[in-house]
C-alpha cells in the first residue's frame, strides 16, 4: 500500500511499501500534516500564516482548497463528512463539510480559543496543536493554554463547547494525545518533556518523563502512538532524537527502553508492518525501527529514505 510523506518542502511524496517512488510528487504548499478520507481522498494542511486545507485524489488531482481562518494549521481529523483543522498560531479550530466525492464544500465553523498559561514565550497565547474525534466528541489539545478542550460536533458541522480539562502542572504544554481502547487518554507534554496518563474523565493518573536518558539540552516530545494491542506506548523525542517505549498497565506507564531514531528531530511516526517509520525533520531522513515481536521494543533506526524536511508519514489502507 502507498506510503505518503508530508513535508515542509512543498511536496507530498508517494512511495510503495519498499520505499521506492510510486508516482510523481504532489505539489502543495507546506503540507506538514496529511489525513486520508474514507473515499481515498488525501487532505493536507498548508502550514502558512494564511493557512488553508487542501484535498487531492490519490493520483494527485487537486479537489480544491479552503482557508482555515487561522494561521499555521498543523493537524487534521476526518470524520463523518467533515474535516477538522487545528490552527497552531491562530489558536483556533476549523470545520469543513465534504462533498460526496470527498472534496471540500464549505467551512462550517471556526472556533477561536482565548487566554494563556505560564510559559512567557511559548504560552503567551493559545496554540491549538491537535484535534481528535471520538464518536461525536472532539478533543483539541492546546499547548498555549495547558488545556484539552472538549467539543461536541453537531450534524451541521458546528462545535459546541462542553468543557476544558487542564494538564498538570501548568507549563506542561500538551502537544498530542492518544486514546487508549480502555478509555484512558495518554498525552505528550512538549514543554515539560513528560507523558501523562489521564482517566476516562480526563483526570490525571500518572506523569512520567518522556525519556530514560537525561537530555543534554532541551527535549520536546512530539508524536505518540499506542500499539494495536494496547500494551505499549511509543513516544518520539526531539532533542534526544529517540523513541521511548512504555508498558501500559492499569496504574499508568512503565518505561522499557529508549532507542535512537537514526535521524534528527523526529516530528512524526507511524506503524507499518511491524516497524515504526519515522519522519526526521532536521536530518532530511525517514527511518525504520523494527519492533521485537516478543517485547514490542524497537531496534535502533536505519535510514530508508532521504527526503527534504519530512514531517509526516501516512500509510494508506
Amino acid at each position: 500500500m502507498p506510503v505518503l510523506i508530508g513535508s515542509y518542502a512543498d511536496q507530498i511524496s508517494i512511495f510503495d511499501d519498499d520505499f521506492k517512488p510510486a508516482g510523481p510528487p504532489i505539489r502543495a504548499s507546506s503540507p506538514s500534516y496529511l489525513a486520508a478520507g474514507p473515499t481515498g481522498v488525501i487532505y493536507t494542511v498548508a502550514e502558512l500564516d494564511e493557512g488553508h486545507v487542501a484535498a487531492f485524489r490519490p493520483d494527485g488531482t487537486p479537489l480544491g482548497s479552503l482557508p482555515t481562518g487561522g494561521a499555521s494549521p498543523c493537524h487534521l481529523a476526518v470524520t463523518d463528512g467533515f474535516v477538522l483543522s487545528a490552527n497552531y498560531q491562530g489558536g483556533s479550530v476549523s470545520v469543513f463539510a465534504l462533498d460526496p466525492d470527498g472534496g471540500l464544500a464549505a467551512r462550517t465553523d471556526l472556533v477561536q480559543h482565548a487566554g494563556h498559561s505560564v510559559h512567557p514565550v511559548r504560552q503567551s497565547a493559545p496554540h491549538a496543536h491537535q484535534v481528535t474525534v471520538r464518536d461525536a466528541m472532539v478533543y483539541v489539545v492546546d499547548l498555549g493554554l495547558d488545556e484539552i478542550i472538549h467539543y461536541r460536533l453537531t450534524p451541521g458541522g458546528t462545535l459546541e463547547r462542553r468543557r476544558a480539562t487542564s494538564t498538570t502542572p501548568l507549563g506542561s504544554g500538551p502537544r498530542h494525545l492518544a486514546l487508549h481502547p480502555d478509555g484512558r487518554v495518554l498525552v505528550a507534554n512538549e514543554l515539560s518533556s513528560t507523558v501523562a496518563t489521564l482517566g476516562p474523565d480526563f483526570d490525571v493518573l500518572d506523569v512520567q518523563p518522556s525519556v530514560l536518558v537525561p537530555p543534554a539540552g532541551d527535549n520536546f516530545p512530539s508524536e505518540l502512538l499506542i500499539s494495536p494491542d494496547g500494551t505499549r506506548l511509543y513516544v518520539a523525542n526531539r532533542g534526544n532524537d529517540t523513541i521511548t517505549t512504555f508498558a501500559v498497565h492499569p496504574a499508568g506507564l512503565s518505561p522499557l527502553d529508549e532507542v535512537s531514531t537514526g535521524g534528527t528531530w523526529p516530528r512524526h511516526f507511524t506503524l507499518i508492518d511491524g516497524a515504526l517509520v519515522v519522519a526526521n525533520q532536521h536530518s532530511d531522513t525517514v527511518t525504520l525501527l523494527e519492533l521485537d515481536p516478543d517485547t514490542g521494543v524497537p531496534q535502533p533506526g536505519r535510514v530508508v529514505l532521504e527526503h527534504p524536511s519530512p514531517s509526516m508519514v501516512l500509510h494508506l489502507p
